[in-house]
């Protein structure tokens, strides 16, 4: 019984309403030539496929930005706001205070002695 394959069937034209046969759906009608393809809905595959696309390129973005900030030498230091406040303080000036050491704190006596 599987050996035996299924006969054509009769499809209809929805434009001019011709009847054919056949195995499959043709996507126009052989006499009028109307195309009724049945439209898709929406693509998701695009959809994924834009996705994927903006990820890769938001992760090229940062990790271009990671790669910049850690080849930057050490010696150079972004402004900081003490200069950007004073902007007539140069850089060879030295402020009141810088001479003196940190003030070092004695360690904290310990509470299980």
């Amino acid at each position: 019984m599987g050996l035996v394959g299924k006969g054509p069937k009769l499809f209809t034209c929805p434009k001019c309403r011709k009847a054919y046969l056949g195995h499959d759906p043709l996507p126009d009608c052989p006499s009028c030539g109307y195309d009724y393809r049945v439209e898709g809905g929406f693509r998701w595959d695009v959809l994924v496929y834009l996705l994927s696309v903006l990820g890769l390129i938001s992760y090229l973005l940062v990790s271009s930005s990671y790669r910049t900030l850690i080849m930057q030498p050490a010696s150079s230091s972004p402004p900081s706001a003490a200069t950007s406040l004073a902007p007539s303080v140069s850089a060879d000036e030295k402020l009141p205070g810088v001479r003196h050491p940190p003030l070092v704190y004695p360690p904290e006596p310990d509470a299980n002695r």
